[in-house]
């Protein structure tokens, strides 16, 4: 067994003992998982985010506990394990080690995470095949975690399955923008354990969807597309109220338009202040902040469904048919190292 098989190995008991403690006494046992969290930190990231968390837990009354609970108690544990490993150990701890030792080595800046639009109705465009590809040459590079928008949802998807089952150690967010996930595929999914299913909250079949998920508790959250004139108004309490509403622990906030990132301030400032019982975060201002925190550079690495690169914007690249290490040397900012904490 290699060095990051075992360490992972020791980090998934502590975890799995972790969650059956939370299950039976919330509020001591997370705080224990927190301290013990920031006591084995390596990097960076993860002492800045342990810190945070422990300072969050020391409010008795925080609706995170409550959250928590609901959480632990309506999603299979096996899942909540498995994806939270690959994405706290294989993504943000060992992965970004590999990140910034690759990225120093090419000079050039690595993402941590890929967002990927995929159309299986686009004749041509991105298929699964494609994103297998650049997931396999991205992986060995550190980059470990994969956001999937699928824009049309079918009976099943038995390519875009494969991989993810195929890459096991991976964390896959899969944001299902219409809405529609049958009771077939939301099992087969939930079977891997190494992907969370985002539901848009817009689309007309957003709660049938969530119920099918909740049903076999699966692991899921929600999102919703919002536009950079909606950046400002989202502590108006019909939008809290209509998410609270959905009963998920989690809400990503995805802007389609202009700057994207715009309520990433709203975002942090309602964990910082955990003022509701949903823990809301912003996809492009939160990757930029987690990814500048693991190597110093707010790079995002954005696909469009017919294969051009819409974030960094305006680099008139297409990745089909090219080696995706080929598109990071021509569009990846230059290597920045972390300043000496």
């Amino acid at each position: 067994m290699n060095e990051r098989k075992y360490t992972k190995v020791l980090i998934e008991t502590v975890v799995e003992r972790g969650i059956k403690d939370v299950t039976d006494d919330p509020k001591r046992s997370l705080r224990r998982l927190a301290e013990m969290g920031k006591q084995f930190s390596e990097g960076r990231f993860q002492k800045a985010s342990f810190g945070h968390i422990t300072n969050l837990l020391k409010n008795d009354d925080s609706p995170y506990y409550k959250m928590l609970e609901n959480f632990l108690a309506t999603v299979d544990h096996k899942c909540i394990k498995t994806f939270g490993l690959n994405l706290g150990y294989d993504s943000w701890t060992y992965g970004a080690r590999v990140i910034r030792r690759e990225s120093e080595s090419r000079g050039y800046m690595l993402p941590w995470n890929v967002l990927i639009h995929y159309d299986n109705e686009q004749k041509e465009g991105i298929d699964a095949s494609g994103i297998n590809a650049l997931i396999k040459r991205l992986k060995p590079l550190g980059t470990n975690t994969y956001v999937i928008f699928r824009e049309h949802g079918m009976s099943r998807d038995p390519d875009l399955l494969e991989v993810l089952r195929e890459h096991s150690e991976c964390a896959f967010l899969l944001f299902v923008n219409d809405g529609r996930i049958s009771a077939e595929e939301a099992a087969e999914i939930k079977a891997l354990k190494n992907v969370v299913i985002s539901i848009n909250i817009a689309a007309p079949d957003a709660r049938a969807a969530c119920m099918t998920l909740n049903e076999i508790k699966a692991l899921y959250v929600i999102h919703y597309l919002y536009s950079a004139d909606e950046a400002d108004r989202f502590s108006d309490e019909k939008y809290i109220d209509n998410w609270l509403s959905y009963g998920s622990a989690f809400i990503f906030l995805v802007q389609k338009d202009s700057d994207k990132g715009l309520a990433g301030k709203f975002a942090k400032n309602t964990r910082m202040e955990q003022e509701y019982p949903i823990l809301i975060w912003d996809v492009y201002a939160d990757s930029r902040l987690i990814n500048e925190m693991i190597s110093d550079m707010p790079f995002i690495f954005e696909i469009a469904s017919d294969g051009n690169v819409i974030y960094p914007a305006d680099t008139g690249v297409n990745i089909l048919g090219r080696d995706i290490i080929e598109v990071m040397e021509q569009i990846a900012p230059p290597y920045r190292p972390l300043p000496e904490s």
